[in-house]
Order: C-alpha cells, then sequence, then structure tokens
C-alpha cells in the first residue's frame, strides 16, 4: 500500500515539472519549482528503494547469521548424544557438557560372535553354544571423535553474532508410549529474526531435529 502511495506521488511530481513550462507562474516560482520537485523525486525515489531493498538486505544477512548458528545447535546436539551414551540421560547445564567433551573418552570395543564348547551337565556331555566377545581395543577423546582438537569447544554455549548471549539448554524425560524418554532441546533466546527462532529438539515430544529440518 505505501509503495503504491509513494509511487502515485512521484508520478504527479513527474507530470508536475512536465508541466511548469507551460504554467504562467512568476519566473522566481518557476524556477524553485524545477530545482525542488525534482529534489523531491530523487528523495521519493530513494526512499522507496529503501523500502524494497531493506527486507532483501534482512533476510540475506538473517540467512548469513542462522547458517552458523544452526551449525552450533547441530554441534550442541552431538555433545548431548554422546552425553547421553555415557551417562544415560541428557543434561542442561553447559558447565557439564563442554568438560565432558574436552576430557572424557569414549570406549573402543570389538564385538565377535563365536561358538563355544562346554560341558553340559545335565546331558553329560560336550556341546557348543553362541555366545559375544567383548574385546576393549583402546579409548578415543570425545572432542577428538566428535569434532576435532582444534575445535572451539569452550565457545560451544554462545550463540554466533549474539554478543555473549548463551543458547538455552534445557533436559528432562517425558512419557512416550508408558516409555520414560529422556530429552533436551537448545534455542536461541534472542534470534536475529524474532518470528523465526531457531530451536532443536523438543522438551515435549521425542525427537532431536532442529526446526529448520
Amino acid at each position: 500500500m505505501i509503495i503504491i502511495i509513494i509511487i502515485t506521488i512521484l508520478l504527479i511530481a513527474l507530470l508536475a515539472i512536465l508541466a511548469t513550462p507551460s504554467v504562467k507562474l512568476h519566473n522566481n516560482y518557476q524556477k524553485t519549482l524545477q530545482i525542488i520537485l525534482p529534489l523531491i523525486i530523487v528523495g521519493l525515489g530513494i526512499f522507496l528503494t529503501k523500502i524494497i531493498m531493506d527486507p532483501i538486505k534482512f533476510e540475506k544477512e538473517k540467512n548469513y547469521r542462522y547458517n552458523f548458528v544452526k551449525q552450533k545447535l547441530i554441534d550442541i546436539r552431538s555433545a548431548e548424544l554422546a552425553f547421553k551414551e555415557k551417562n544415560g540421560f541428557f543434561t542442561s547445564d553447559f558447565e557439564k557438557l563442554i568438560p565432558f567433551v574436552k576430557l572424557d573418552s569414549f570406549v573402543i570395543v570389538e564385538k565377535t560372535d563365536t561358538l563355544i564348547e562346554y560341558f553340559n551337565d545335565i546331558y553329560r556331555e560336550y556341546q557348543f553354544k553362541d555366545t559375544m566377545l567383548i574385546d576393549t581395543l583402546g579409548k578415543v577423546n570425545i572432542l577428538d571423535s566428535l569434532f576435532s582438537k582444534n575445535y572451539p569447544i569452550d565457545s560451544l554455549a554462545y550463540v554466533p553474532f549474539g554478543n555473549g548471549i548463551k543458547f538455552q539448554l534445557s533436559a528432562g524425560t517425558i512419557n512416550k508410549s508408558k516409555i520414560t524418554v529422556p530429552v533436551f532441546e537448545a534455542k536461541d533466546p534472542k534470534p536475529y529474526d524474532p518470528n523465526d527462532p531457531l530451536v532443536i529438539g523438543s522438551m515435549f515430544e521425542a525427537h532431536l531435529n532442529g526446526n529448520w529440518q
């Protein structure tokens, strides 16, 4: 609606300029109009351009920032899943999550299905049964396994371009079909676009996806 009004004003101003030579005005007034009206048109043109371009610039900047925020939320999810694998539950505390990723390790095991021979006391004979052998091969640092040695893990809690704002992290359990399911949620508390906040996980549903996925 605003754009239509501005275009209408521009057209009226342009017609006024074109009609100026045919209007019998005092020379001073005519010269003044010939100077002022083009300035008005230029000013309105700049204003109209700004109205059109500002949303485009906003969307471009939003997409740029959100790419970094989404990746950080995905990294938080990876850290939370590793924490849950080791502890059986998610955490709502970055002060626990970050040291866990920095200092803890995954145990690497090798599982092998095999047959072993044993003496059956009931049947009084040797028999074979399926079993699984588990060998511990070593340990690998969680930080190296999930990310890389140079990953800035200490900044995991901070929102990119957020001027020191931390992600809001929640964790708990929900009841799903009479089963207790651990859940977590991480979100940007002050998103660049308030109408489009980024969230990963959920405190109400058993899913770990981001709301953009």
